[in-house]
C-alpha cells in the first residue's frame, strides 16, 4: 500500500488496545488536534503511541493540529439544539443572560476585533457546513443571528464567515502553549490552520527554531488567500494538507473536486507530501459501512495523488474506528491495484535530477529501490517521483523515520552508519533479513547526491 492512512486520536481511539491494533492494520500517524482536550490528556496519547511502536516495530507520525486564527464557539454545559427560525445570541460574556428568554445564548471565543469586520446579513456557517445561521444584528461583543437550519450547536466547534477573512495572528497565546508541547513532546508534524500567506509559515518556523524544534510544517489549504497565494504557501511548507471541511465553507461545495485535484498538482510539483482530510468516511461516526459516494471519494483521492489520507471525527469520536481504517485500507488497496500511473516527473535542481535518474533506471529493470537518506531529503524526492517500483529507505535516526513514515510508498527502517556507503550495505542485509529482498530480485542500491567527487549507483540481483 503506497498511499498512508492518518487517524484522528479522541476518546473513541485514544486508548492503547485500539491504538496497537491501528497500527497493525497499517495506520502510519496519528492526530491530535490541540483545540480539544487537555495538556494530560494529549500527553498521553504521545505515550500511548510510542509505547505502541516498540510493541509493534513500527515507526509512526504524530501530527499536532494548532488552532490558528479560527473562530471558535466557547464550553457549553451540553449541546444546544436550536429550531430553524430560533434567533441565537452569539456573546463574548460567557453565562450572560440573552435579552430576551426566548434567544439562546451560545459563548463565542474570538477577538473583538471580529465584531467590527461583521455587518447584518452575513452568514455563519459552522460543522463542515452543515449548520448556517444569518446575523440581523451586531453590538461590541455580540452578534445575534437566525437559525436558517434545524440545529445542535456543540462546543468549541469552529465557525465561518462566508466570504469573511479576519486580520489575526497566525499564533494566540494558547496555540505558542501548544507549540511548546509539541515540540517538548516529539511531534513530527505541526498542522498550521488558517494559513494565509508564506509568511505565516515563516513566522511559525521562526518559533519553532526559537524552542530548537525539528517539527516539520504543515501548511491546511482552507482560505481564500491560501488559495490565492497557493504557489508560495506550498513552496514556505514541508507539507500541504488540502482541509476540505473549512475550505468547504468558504468557497462552493461544488469547487471542493477542482481545488483538491488543484493542491494535490501543486504540492506534487514542489515535491511536497499532500495529504488529503475531512469527511472522508464521515457517515461512519454512526455507522460500520461507509456511503457509495464515500468509497469513490476515497479512491479518487488516491488517484489524485495524495500521499495520505486523513480521517477526524471518524475515528476521534465514531462509533467505529477499527472499520473505518479498515475500510480506508480496503478501498486504497483497490485503486492502487486498478492505476495506471504515468507520472509527470518535473526536476528543476540537480538533486532532484539525479533522483529522476535513478527512479527511472529502477523502473526499466523493475527493480526494488534500496536508498539510504542521511536526512530524508533523498527519500522524500523519490517518494514524490511516484516510481513504479518498491521503496526501501535506511536513516539513521527514528526521528527521520516517523516522517517518512506518512509519505507516499516509503518504507522506512532505522539504520545506524558512519558513512553512506556502510549504512547503504547495511541497509541491504535488513531488506534480505525483512524478507523485503528475494533470491532472483533485482536491487538499485543509492543514496543522494553529495558534494563529492563520485557517485555510486550499485545494480545488484539478489543471491542468497
Amino acid at each position: 500500500m503506497n498511499v498512508k492512512v492518518i487517524a484522528s486520536l479522541g476518546p473513541a481511539s485514544g486508548n492503547p488496545d485500539l491504538v496497537q491494533r491501528m497500527v497493525s492494520l497499517g495506520v502510519s500517524g496519528f492526530r491530535v488536534n490541540f483545540a480539544h482536550g487537555s495538556l494530560d490528556l494529549w500527553s498521553n496519547y504521545v505515550g500511548v503511541v510510542r509505547d505502541v511502536e516498540k510493541r509493534v516495530g513500527r515507526y509512526v507520525s504524530l501530527v499536532g493540529d494548532i488552532v490558528g486564527p479560527s473562530l471558535r464557539l466557547g464550553e457549553l454545559k451540553s449541546p444546544v439544539a436550536v429550531k430553524k427560525g430560533s434567533l441565537i445570541r452569539f456573546s463574548l460574556l460567557q453565562g450572560s443572560p440573552p435579552p430576551r428568554e426566548e434567544i439562546v445564548n451560545v459563548p463565542i471565543d474570538v477577538p473583538r476585533r471580529v465584531f467590527e469586520g461583521l455587518a447584518e446579513g452575513d452568514i455563519i456557517l459552522m460543522d463542515d457546513g452543515k449548520l448556517s445561521f444569518s446575523v440581523v444584528e451586531v453590538g461590541e461583543t455580540y452578534f445575534d443571528a437566525v437559525a436558517q437550519v434545524d440545529s445542535v450547536i456543540s462546543s468549541r466547534k469552529t465557525f465561518v464567515v462566508k466570504g469573511k477573512e479576519f486580520d489575526l495572528p497566525i499564533v494566540s497565546k494558547k496555540d505558542l502553549d501548544d507549540l511548546k508541547f509539541a515540540c517538548s513532546n516529539g511531534f513530527d508534524y505541526i498542522g498550521l490552520s488558517y494559513v494565509r500567506s508564506p509568511e505565516d509559515v515563516a513566522y511559525v518556523r521562526k518559533i519553532l527554531e526559537k524552542y530548537n524544534c525539528g517539527a516539520n510544517l504543515l501548511a491546511k489549504i482552507e482560505t481564500l488567500s491560501a488559495l490565492r497565494n497557493l504557489d508560495t504557501v506550498v513552496e514556505a511548507s514541508d507539507g500541504v494538507v488540502v482541509a476540505r471541511g473549512d475550505l468547504g465553507m468558504n468557497v462552493g461545495l461544488e469547487e471542493i473536486p477542482t481545488l483538491q485535484k488543484k493542491i494535490i498538482k501543486k504540492s506534487r510539483e514542489y515535491g511536497k507530501p499532500v495529504i488529503v482530510a475531512t469527511q472522508l468516511l464521515e457517515s461512519m461516526i454512526e455507522n460500520p459501512i461507509p456511503t457509495r459516494a464515500e468509497v469513490v471519494d476515497v479512491y479518487e483521492a488516491v488517484e489524485n495523488g495524495a500521499d495520505a489520507l486523513m480521517v477526524t471525527g471518524e475515528t476521534a469520536v465514531g462509533k467505529y474506528p477499527l472499520e473505518v481504517v479498515k475500510w480506508l485500507i480496503r478501498v486504497i488497496k483497490v485503486a492502487e491495484s486498478s492505476m495506471a500511473r504515468s507520472e509527470e516527473r518535473s526536476a528543476k535542481d540537480l538533486r532532484t535530477k539525479f533522483v529522476k535518474g535513478v527512479v527511472e533506471l529502477a523502473e526499466d529493470l523493475n527493480a526494488s529501490l534500496v536508498v539510504y537518506s542521511m536526512k530524508g531529503n533523498t527519500a522524500r524526492r523519490v517518494s514524490a517521483m511516484r516510481p513504479k517500483v518498491p521503496i526501501y529507505v535506511g536513516v539513521p535516526s527514528p526521528e527521520i523515520a516517523r516522517k517518512l513514515s506518512i509519505l507516499w510508498g516509503i518504507t522506512a527502517r532505522v539504520v545506524e552508519a558512519s558513512s553512506y556507503m556502510e549504512g547503504l550495505e547495511k541497509l541491504y542485509a535488513l531488506a534480505l533479513s525483512d524478507g523485503y529482498l528475494k533470491a532472483g530480485d533485482i536491487a538499485i542500491l543509492s543514496y543522494g547526491l553529495i558534494e563529492e567527487y563520485e557517485e555510486v549507483i550499485r545494480i545488484r540481483r539478489v543471491s542468497l
